[in-house]
This record gives C-alpha cells, structure tokens and sequence, in this order.
C-alpha cells in the first residue's frame, strides 16, 4: 500500500475515534466545565504517553525529555498549547453551549485553515482539482449539520450553558486553530530524529500540561476550578477517563502518524468529517431523526473527499481527454 493511501486511512480511523469520544467529552465539560477537563485529561494524558514511549519506544525515562531537539520542542510544543489548550478550551466552551452536533460544524474550518498554513509552513500546495474537493467536502458537511434536526436544541432549551454568539466565536476560533496545530505538528515531526507518532504525541501533550496548569496556579484557580470541581462530580470520572484514552491520546497519537504520510490539507479534511459519525449516534442519544436531504449531504461531502484524494488521477484523466 502507498505511504499516502495508508495516511488516508489512518485519519479515518482517527477521525472514527475521536466521533465515538466526543459525547463523553460533551458531558464532562458539561459537567465540570472547560477548565477541568482539559486539565484532567492533560495530566491523565501525560502519565499514559510517558509509560507508552518508555514500554514501546524502548526508551529510558531520561532520554523521553531529552531525545528530541529544541526545534521539535519548539513546533511540537507549539502545537500542542494552539491544539489541545486554546483550541480545545474554546471547543469544549462552545461544544458545551452549542452541543456536540452544532458545534462540529466549526470543524469544517480547519481544512481550509490548514491548506492556508500547511502553504505557508511547509510549503505544501493541492491542484485545482484537490482544492475544489475541500469546498465541496465543507460545502456537503454545512449543508448535511444545517439540515439534521432540533433534539439538541430542545436539550438546550432546558439547560443553559452560555450566551449563543459567544458558543459560535469560540468555534470558529478552535476550527482555526485545528488547522493550525495540525501544520506546526508535521512541521515538527520532519525534524531530525525522528520521532515516532506516540514520542511527537507525548511532546505536544507535556508541553499543554505545562502551560495550562502554571497558567492556572499563576491566576490561583487550581484548586476551586479543577480539584475541587471534579472532587465534587467524581461520577463523571468514567466518562472523562474513556474520552481521554480515545479521543485524545489514540486519536491525537494516530494524527500524528497519518500527517507524515499525506499533506495536512487533505488530512484535516477527512478529520473533519467527524459530523458523519456524530450525527447518527446523535440519533441514538437524543433518538433524532435523519432526513433524506442530510444523506444526500453526506454523500457529497463524502464526494468531496473522493475527489480530493483522488485528486491527481482526475486531473490527468481532463488533461488526457480535454486537451
């Protein structure tokens, strides 16, 4: 198999894990807010990556901080303080006011953010071809979100989490900030020495704890808004842990490896249709309906997608046929 077709792959399987996460992840923020979860699964994070570099990279506690170079420090640190602190804090603030459903429909940001940065850094480009995918794959995916139905906002309806406006400026503010963490992570893991997708995870992860808990001890809030808080609910552990182990070391841990495979372009785009699988196990937690019209959406975001990875092969088929 192809480096690249195993690249497209391996994002599927990400983007498959993180979908199956995300309801978890909706009720814990829910539940303990923003704050808390991201510093629970952080540190919860961080323990689990540093035993797996040691057990599966064959490495000594010493050489896990001390293998990489200051530049994959610098690109993966980076992008993990983009990613997994101010893009997660503003996903998880607008998926607990917007509910899981809604929110995702920022997500079809970050495939354009990502061909935009991925230029910019890695000097990455898509034919004409590849880039008309994108647009019809985020075209498919707005209009598949815009047509589902109303049983999130019924639950809404009842519990109030935030203003409405400020649910949907925290989610185009975390769509870009996917695209660009994406880009800075491949920026890194091209570096000398090379870094397995767990070692680049890991990196990203240390540096997010770092920065989110000095940040927070800084403002004297550790304990009343993260011990104390999940002291309070510790119910909502379960689900915390679970989404922590799927959609966020698994998931983040196989994103890492499809990016040294295939552009970040293409990558974030099939991440991105994460809605796919939301949406129907949104049917069966809130029992909501799927229209005809949001399956026909699906299958020209779906068709996007096609034509994106495929996007080479059809333009020398127009080439052949058309000139």
């Amino acid at each position: 198999m192809r480096g690249t077709n195993l690249g497209y792959i391996i994002a599927l399987l990400s983007m498959l894990v993180a979908s199956v996460a995300t309801f978890p992840f909706t009720d814990a923020a829910r539940a303990w807010g923003s704050v808390a979860i991201n510093h629970y699964r952080l540190l919860l994070a961080f323990v689990i990556l540093t035993l797996l570099c040691i057990l599966l990279d064959k490495v000594s506690i010493l050489g896990v901080f001390s293998s990489p170079s200051a530049l994959q420090y610098m690109y993966l640190g980076l992008s993990g303080i983009i990613g997994l602190v101010v893009g997660d804090y503003f996903g998880f603030h607008s998926m607990a006011i917007l509910g899981a459903k809604k929110s995702s429909i920022f997500n079809t940001l970050a495939p354009g953010a990502a061909l935009f940065f991925g230029y910019i850094f890695l000097g990455e480009t898509l034919n004409i071809i590849g880039i008309v995918g994108v647009a019809v794959s985020i075209g498919g995916m707005v209009w598949f979100l815009s047509d589902s139905g109303k049983a999130e906002d019924k639950v809404m309806n009842i519990h109030e989490y935030g203003n409405m406006r400020k649910g949907v400026i925290y989610g185009i503010l975390s769509g870009l900030c996917q695209g660009l963490h994406i880009t800075l992570s491949k920026k890194g893991l091209l570096l000398s020495p090379n870094l397995s997708p767990i070692h680049a995870t890991w990196i990203r992860v240390f540096a997010a704890a770092l920065a989110y808990f000095a940040f927070t001890a800084a403002r004297g809030k550790l304990r009343s808004d993260v011990i104390e808080v999940i002291r309070k609910k510790k119910g909502i552990l379960p689900k915390a842990t679970y989404a922590t182990l799927f959609g966020l070391i698994l998931s983040i841990v196989l994103v890492m490896w499809c990016v040294t495979l295939c552009e970040v372009s293409v990558a974030q785009t099939i991440l991105s249709l994460s809605p796919l699988v939301i949406v129907p196990l949104a049917y069966l937690f809130y029992k909501e309906r799927i229209s005809s019209v949001a399956l026909m959406a699906a299958l020209v975001s779906v068709a996007g997608v096609v034509m994106l990875i495929w996007r080479n092969p059809i333009e020398n088929w127009m080439v052949l046929h058309f000139h």
